[in-house]
């Protein structure tokens, strides 16, 4: 059985970080909110970008949003201890609401600075992964691809009944001066 590092009463340091979103310039259209496209045929179109589109019926934005993780230690107060075979439990003092937490060992450190160095470790990890997430979305070509062909086809679309409705309009033209 693990003895405990802590005993009751001593004061003990909790690393901890918050997230805190903010918004970039996107690196795909330069805050524009459009890129160029060059076709197979040479054909340069601009079309929304995919990079900062936010998804729905909502147009793409110019931004894209990062999030920054801000390092904390707190002081806390060994209130108990719960010794389970390897591992050791630790309660720790109440906050203002009169809530006791837990924290294994591994969380806990004896200096702040201590704390301070797991928690950007810990946040270091988790903002990587993050910002990993969220670029991923400015590097897919393939929906610049399907919005280029999308609205080519609506400019076909568009054109054959422009061409309809002009021939119509002469019709009715026609008619008018008989």
């Amino acid at each position: 059985m693990k003895s405990p590092k802590y005993a009751l009463g001593d004061t003990v340091y909790r690393g901890s970080y918050e997230r805190e979103e903010h918004y970039i310039t996107c690196p795909d259209c330069g805050g524009t909110r459009r890129i160029l496209v060059t076709l197979h045929d040479g054909t340069t179109i601009t079309v929304e970008c995919g990079g900062c589109y936010p998804g729905g019926c909502e147009p793409s934005t110019g931004r894209i949003k990062q999030v920054t993780m801000n390092c904390r230690a707190k002081a806390h107060t060994v209130t108990g201890v719960s010794l389970r075979g390897d591992s050791v439990e630790y309660q720790l003092d109440a906050d203002a609401a009169g809530n006791y937490s837990l924290a294994d060992e591994h969380e806990l450190y004896t200096t702040r600075e201590e704390a301070l160095g797991g928690a950007e470790q810990d946040r270091t990890a988790q903002e990587a992964e993050q910002n990993k997430r969220l670029m991923a979305k400015t590097k897919d070509a393939k929906s610049w691809a399907w919005n280029a062909t999308y609205h080519r086809r609506q400019i076909k679309t568009l054109e054959r009944e422009l061409a309809s409705h002009r021939e119509k309009v002469q019709i009715c033209e026609a008619q008018h001066e008989v």
